[in-house]
């Protein structure tokens, strides 16, 4: 009986510990990892640090006086701003390499200015359009150029249509996107356009070309081209072969987590355009950006300040404001001639010249004068439409640029699709920047026809905000 006993109290055990086992398991040695929850974005924050690659060079990204610049790298600076984290600039040429960094996770963003295809939208997450460009033709300016009197002289010796490269060789680089856009222009026109692609020049070594002599024509994108052109003369860019297309950057493709995505759409919807178009500016177009105090003669902006304030007088300008005009059309260089034969301080067109009596010799205090006149005439011709003086400033700047005709134009445009016609900023302006659409050129109340009002706009927007830079130098 008593060995019956112990045999129970065994089996008991046995059971008590099994049951044990069961609900309350020995713990492992090694914790459990817990699961990664967080998305792309809040992970980008933890780790404090946003990696970019972009090209190297003027525009996207440079280091002068080791200080990081470039388009590229502002806005991304901007954003990471933004997220308090801390931006880290790679620098690539190739964009194969660029992708293959994106692909293996080694940056977080490919920041160079990418077409938004429906390719590259298939492969990749792509950021909403940062801001849009054109494909231009690149030709060289007529023979004799610069000694012809009138503009329409040079133009009628350039090609100013598509259809105009029926039968001419263009030069691309190999494998952009200027071959699609050729090959579609071609087809569209019904006449053959020989595309020539070239795998060793880049855009910027295209244009170099076609101004040496090596070659007629290229195709190239539009920002590069002006960036490269901003030191080489003789060289025509205004035929735009197509229409403008939205670019941007791209994050990794592949998966459901757009938080990044999300974040920087958020941050792009959130930028005002017209600061965009001033960064992009202050690269692309180098030769326009403000000069500083150091750049004139000491506690003045120019040689030619006393002739400045004097003409300024007269026309009831502020001094500061007559300099930046100058500075925009000639950077205070006494004896430059444009591509289109303007000539001097003012930049005065032959024609305008003659009228106010000055020519290739006339003095600097002379061809202030004489652009002083100019400005008096559009302002007199602008006063019964604009009666606001501080408004008619930049009307005036306008006609400066554009001609009197366009602004009318612009003008009759805002009038009819029931904006302000007496208001630059948000009214007028979006006339003259979109004048080069045919919705707007052929409207019936248009009569001085296309302007690549861009220039105009851009014009402009560069010398008030150089006159207020000017003013707080001497304030």
């Amino acid at each position: 009986m008593a060995k019956r006993l112990s045999v129970i109290m065994v089996l008991s055990l046995l059971v008590l510990a099994s049951t044990t086992c069961k609900n309350d398991p020995i713990p492992s040695e090694e914790p459990e990892m817990e699961a990664d929850t967080l998305n792309r974005l809040e992970r980008l924050i933890e780790k404090g640090v946003l990696v970019a690659v972009t090209n190297c060079g003027a525009i996207n990204y440079n280091v002068y006086n080791a200080k990081p610049t470039g388009f590229e790298y502002e806005l991304l600076s901007d954003f990471c701003d933004n997220y308090h984290l801390k931006l880290e600039m790679l620098v690539n040429d190739n964009p194969d390499s660029c992708f293959a960094l994106l692909d293996s996770c080694k940056v977080d963003v490919v920041a160079t200015g990418i077409g938004l295809t429906k390719e590259m939208k298939k492969r990749y997450q792509m950021t909403s359009p940062i801001l849009s460009e054109r494909w231009i033709l690149v030709q060289r300016m007529p023979k004799g150029w610069n000694a012809m009197s009138t503009e329409n002289e040079v133009e009628n010796q350039l090609l100013r249509s598509p259809l105009d490269l029926a039968g001419k060789t263009v030069a691309v680089s190999k494998g952009s996107q200027a071959v699609r856009v050729l090959g579609n222009l071609s087809e569209n026109i019904g006449d053959t356009v020989f595309i020539l692609e070239n795998d060793s020049l880049s855009s910027m070594e295209l244009v170099q070309a076609v101004a040496s002599g090596l070659i007629d024509y290229a195709v190239v994108e539009e920002y590069l081209a002006k960036m490269t052109s901003s030191d080489t003369r003789g060289l025509d860019m205004n035929l735009a072969v197509s229409v403008e297309h939205p670019i941007g950057w791209a994050l990794k493709g592949g998966d459901t987590d757009s938080s990044l995505l999300l974040a920087i759409n958020s941050w792009i919807e959130s930028i005002e355009q017209r600061h965009l178009r001033r960064v992009m500016n202050k690269y692309v177009n180098k030769s326009k950006t403000p000069a500083s105090n150091s750049e004139g003669k000491k506690n003045g902006l120019s040689e030619f300040d006393k002739a400045i304030k004097k003409t300024a007088k007269k026309i009831g300008w502020d001094w500061q404001l007559l300099a930046s005009l100058i500075y925009q059309e000639s950077k205070f260089r006494l004896d430059l001639e444009s591509e289109k034969g303007a000539f001097g301080l003012m930049q005065l067109m032959p024609v305008v010249m003659e009228r106010y009596e000055v020519d290739y010799n006339s003095s600097p205090e002379e061809q202030i004068e004489a652009g002083g006149k100019l400005i008096k005439h559009l302002d007199n011709c602008l006063e019964s439409r604009v009666t606001d003086s501080t408004q008619r400033v930049k009307f005036v700047l306008a006609a400066y640029n554009a001609g009197l005709g366009h602004v009318y134009d612009a003008q009759r445009l805002a009038e009819k699709y029931g904006m302000a016609p007496d208001v630059w900023d948000d009214n007028v302006d979006f006339f003259i920047l979109n004048k080069s659409k045919a919705q707007y050129y052929n409207d019936t109340c248009c009569r001085a026809g296309y302007l690549r009002g861009s220039e105009t706009y851009r014009f402009v927007e560069e010398v008030i905000e150089r006159y207020y830079h000017y003013k707080a130098i001497f304030n």
